[in-house]
């Protein structure tokens, strides 16, 4: 069966453009007034910009604002090398600079919100502020958690276990599930448009080498640059909001409760009733504390 290349929701196409950013040509989705404070939306692992797509609507209003594919995800370039946290800062950097933004609201989910919080690091002029929902830069470290992503750390069988999902499309959309409070209570037309993007992602190669990439630099800097990471960390002046699931099952809250104990004048916020995909759950109140 041959790539699915998915339309992106009605509701965002005219948004859908692509940027040149550094050597890789991004998917993005652009919207609201020209000239209006931006506000630059980075999506996960294993994701694309459209998981925005019940956020980007009221944020557009008064921001400008950019949801991009990252490097290897939807409809964008694959990377030119690894698929690192520093690597997919730089590109958003690049990105930045062009469409013309010099500073921005970073609001990153899960790795996301690592590449946003890197970025804010590596060039806080960038960073008008940073959200970080549900994902934050590791600040201890440990070694990758066991559980379902445990074996796509491992060369080859990751690249198995990714493929294997193909056998079914209603296995592939039940890979979900960890990452919602409760997946079967969101709109029905949510879950339709869930389970073809998860189906088009399973069967895209080039979404699996930037996933599978993105896992295990991401897995290292776990192990190895937490204590780096939590010294630059303690010094950050970024105004920076945390905002967690109460049910999240994937990044444990306690994560963002010592983020929000590190960073000077962190605020931690806790949705009851979501998951780790808390965005796509409550969208009106993530994208109020987005502002």
């Amino acid at each position: 069966m041959p790539e699915i290349l998915m339309e992106p929701p009605e509701d965002l196409r005219p948004f859908a453009r692509v940027v040149r950013a550094g050597d890789v040509n991004l998917h993005c989705f652009v919207a609201g007034p020209a000239g209006a404070p931006a506000v630059l939306l980075v999506h996960g692992l294993g994701d694309e910009g459209d998981t925005w797509r019940r956020v980007l609507p009221s944020l557009a209003r008064r921001h400008l604002v950019i949801a991009p594919d990252l490097p290897g995800y939807g409809r964008s370039d694959p990377p030119r090398g690894p698929l690192t946290v520093t690597a997919i800062a730089r590109t958003l950097a690049d990105l930045l600079a062009a469409l013309g933004v010099a500073r921005a609201t970073l609001v990153g989910h899960s790795g996301g919100a690592m590449a946003a919080q890197r970025l804010a690091l590596a060039a806080p002029h960038l960073a008008e502020r940073l959200v970080l929902v549900a994902g934050c830069l590791p600040i201890a470290a440990q070694p990758p958690p066991p559980g379902p992503l445990w074996a796509f750390l491992l060369p080859g069988v990751g690249e198995l276990a990714y493929a294997s999902l193909r056998g079914s499309q209603d296995e592939a959309y039940a890979t979900l599930r960890p990452y919602y409070a409760d997946l079967d209570a969101l709109p029905e037309e949510e879950r339709a448009f869930l389970r073809e993007r998860v189906w088009a992602r399973v069967w895209s190669d080039r979404q699996r080498a930037a996933f599978l990439s993105m896992l295990r630099w991401t897995a290292l800097d776990r192990t190895l640059r937490a204590d780096e990471y939590r010294e630059q960390l303690a010094r950050c002046r970024v105004p920076t909001t945390l905002v967690w699931g109460e049910g999240d099952a994937l990044v444990p809250r306690a994560e963002g409760e010592a983020m929000a104990a590190l960073v000077p004048g962190a605020r931690l916020h806790v949705i009851p009733g979501t998951g780790h995909n808390l965005h796509q759950e409550r969208p009106d109140e993530v994208a109020a504390l987005i502002g």
